[in-house]
């Protein structure tokens, strides 16, 4: 495997794939371990302490009052007031947010028009405070026992993003038990919902969407789903949250209480910010400004070191000092990886460490590493890459929290940050290895080699280490399934032209294979490949290596745009389908989810056919690692590491080839809908590497 592409790792080490999962959170993404007396510098260049109090040299600005919950009770603070959340009465450190708005008008009083109660009637709980301690909290009231009956409100003018988040205040008046929340586009009904334990004391209860291309219509959140507790007398029944399981009988006597509810919150953002109060229309809050002197960080060697007692956020911003121009910068990925840059150099972790609540950063001539772990004492080499980062151009000011437009909220609490110039030795970070141990590599491509001739027609010109590959399925170029609007190409096809066209849709480069789908030139090739919109490439090997069962592998980053349909799967070796084996298949649309499925005939699985993994990782932030195990019983799926869909049992036992291809549109809209002209072209399918093994000794 090529060192130049992926300088913050190496070869991968002997930890198997089950070892890896069976470890801790901080082996997450290496198994390199610092020294156990590594330790902070006795006279740090910087030392701050956000336990309680603004450190010195540290500023502190909000325009707006905000919320801060200690416990079951809401405070609201003024505007400029810091908020220092508690854990067993004492401070955590700094909770630094960045801008947000509550998108639900009357989000504090239900009983004003754009709610809903399912024909009933809100009314206030009476002596029941809200958690703010104002009389605000909330219950729904109805003349006559009903089923299905439901409470919620509508958010008309909601924007568009990758995720919406929505958020509600409960509270039971009579024990605990399970109780359900919805959130849905009403157009698409694109829906997310979850079960919450209610108890006695006042809870923030909070659910993400994952929001798809097409949801454009209102938002809807179901705060309650109800069913009436009442005996059925003439006085009226108080409806509550409907449980999950068992569901409630309107004959169960009153005596079960209610639920309580109140400040109900939606929000652009893959996780609900505190609550911010509304009278009669949208309310907004200013980001957190907090900032500190940047010229400390221009050291030529330096060991940072942040603490963060509660974690991370994916997509959150650490630190910013001028990042994008020659400065430093801390972040996490949407997948929750590490990310540091730090002048000319940039370098990522692998996997979600956004639980680690120790992060540190060193640079220094001889290169730069990154580590993430429990304490400053015991921490796991998340990246590291040998590259003079220097100099550094920092600036004046760096920004904690988030970037300086505010864009990219941290929304966690910060404890400490020191710095000092005490750099250990560069290390060798490692890639863990999720091959499971009884399996030896039978068939693989790592793409080091860069000649693009093996890619043709009838896959020739493959050697050790460099197999070839046939560019087209075991059907004619023009025929289309799926109703895709791409035709896959290589550089030897003519089409109905009198010689080849010479569109070349694959690159290697630094050891990364690149399948590219672009627009097809309207004079030059459209007309010769029956108008063909678009031009595409796929890899199989139908001609050059099939089996029956074992354990395969990619390494990719796909693309993002409307119209992306990226796949890695398996076909039988016979000419026949079904059956189908997709390691994964992916949407442009949906960049945090990924499809695993079977389709077989008969079908004789107990299991669901096929399932989207919802917000695991965003699948163009960086390489992830996509793995499927095929035994005579079960095929099990895994991302970066994680099981994550089991199908079985099968009936599925002969020999399959393997295909990698980037489609164009489908015939469902609302999964792989067509390109338009704001699709970003071209569409990149990068491939690290294509694995497969078989058990058994070599």
């Amino acid at each position: 495997m090529s060192r130049r592409r992926i300088p913050c790792f190496d070869e991968p080490p002997t930890l198997s794939r089950r070892d890896f999962l069976q470890g801790s959170g901080a082996l997450l993404g290496s198994c390199l371990l610092a020294p156990a007396g590594m330790a902070w510098a006795a006279s740090p260049i910087l030392a701050l302490d956000f336990r309680g109090s603004i450190p010195s040299g540290v500023s502190y600005r909000r325009a707006s009052p905000a919320s801060l919950a200690d416990g079951a009770q809401l405070r609201t603070l003024p505007p400029n007031t810091p908020r220092f959340p508690l854990r067993q009465g004492k401070p955590l450190g700094l909770l630094i947010e960045g801008a947000a708005s509550n998108l639900i008008a009357n989000a504090a009083r239900p009983d004003r028009p754009g709610w809903s109660a399912g024909g009933g009637v809100i009314v206030a709980a009476g002596t029941d405070l809200a958690p703010d301690g104002s009389g605000g909290a909330y219950r729904i009231v109805r003349p006559e026992p009903k089923s299905g009956s439901q409470c919620e409100v509508t958010v008309s003018n909601a924007p568009s993003g990758d995720f919406a988040a929505a958020s509600v205040w409960l509270r039971s008046t009579a024990g605990s038990g399970k109780w359900r929340l919805r959130l849905l586009d009403f157009t698409t009904y694109n829906n997310v919902s979850a079960v919450v334990e209610v108890g006695p004391e006042w809870r923030r209860y909070s659910l993400a969407l994952n929001l798809q291309a097409r949801d454009i219509g209102a938002k809807r959140f179901a705060v309650l789903w109800n069913e009436p507790i009442a005996a059925a007398t003439a006085a009226p029944a108080i409806y509550a949250l409907k449980p999950a399981t068992p569901y409630l009988s309107w004959r169960t006597p009153l005596t079960l209480g209610s639920v309580l509810m109140w400040g109900a919150q939606y929000e652009v953002g893959n996780e609900a910010s505190s609550f911010i109060a509304t009278t009669g229309s949208a309310g907004q809050r200013a980001a957190d400004e907090v900032t500190i002197p940047a010229a400390p960080l221009n050291a030529s060697a330096g060991r940072l070191t942040i603490v963060l007692p509660n974690g991370g956020r994916r997509g959150g911003v650490i630190l910013d000092a001028h990042g994008d121009g020659g400065g430093l910068r801390l972040a996490y990925s949407n997948s929750g990886w590490i990310v540091a840059q730090v002048g000319r150099v940039v370098l990522a972790g692998f996997g979600d460490v956004t639980a680690d609540p120790v992060i540190r950063l060193e640079w220094s001539a001889a290169g730069v590493q990154l580590f993430t772990g429990a304490t400053p004492e015991s921490l796991t080499l998340q990246a590291a890459v040998k590259t003079n980062p220097l100099p550094l151009a920092c600036g004046s000011l760096a920004r904690l929290g988030m970037l300086a437009d505010g864009q990219r909220p941290l929304g966690r609490v910060l404890a400490q940050l020191t710095l000092s110039g005490e750099v250990a030795t560069v290390a060798q970070a490692v890639r863990p290895n999720f091959t499971p141990a009884p399996y030896r590599l039978v068939f693989g491509d790592d793409f080091d080699d860069p000649d693009l001739t093996r890619i043709n027609e009838n896959a020739t010109g493959g050697r050790p280490g460099a197999p070839a590959w046939r560019s087209r399925y075991r059907h004619e170029r023009r025929t289309a399934i799926n109703q895709e609007k791409q035709i896959y190409m290589d550089p030897q096809f003519a089409g109905t032209a009198r010689q080849p066209l010479r569109v070349q849709p694959f690159a290697i480069r630094d050891g990364i294979l690149q399948i590219r789908a672009e627009r097809a030139d309207p004079v030059a090739v459209s007309p010769f490949v029956w108008n063909r919109a678009y031009t595409s490439g796929c890899i199989t090997s139908e001609l050059t290596h099939w089996q029956t069962y074992g354990y395969f592998e990619m390494r990719a980053r796909l693309p993002r745009g409307k119209g992306f349909w990226p796949a890695f799967w398996l076909l039988p070796k016979r000419a026949t389908w079904p059956p189908e084996v997709d390691v994964f298949e992916a949407s442009g649309t949906r960049p945090y989810a990924i499809k695993h499925g079977v389709i077989e005939k008969p079908r004789s699985a107990t299991t669901p056919g096929g399932m989207w993994i919802e917000q695991i990782i965003d699948i163009s932030d960086g390489f992830h690692i996509y793995g499927m195990e095929w035994s005579r019983d079960n095929i099990v799926y895994f991302i970066d590491g994680k099981k994550s869909f089991e199908y079985g049992p099968h009936g599925i036992h002969e020999d399959m080839y393997l295909l990698a291809n980037l489609a164009l549109g489908s015939h469902d809209p609302n999964w792989i809908p067509d390109p338009d002209p704001t699709t970003p072209f071209p569409g990149m399918y990068e491939i690290d590497y294509i694995r497969a093994y078989q058990r058994g000794a070599s």
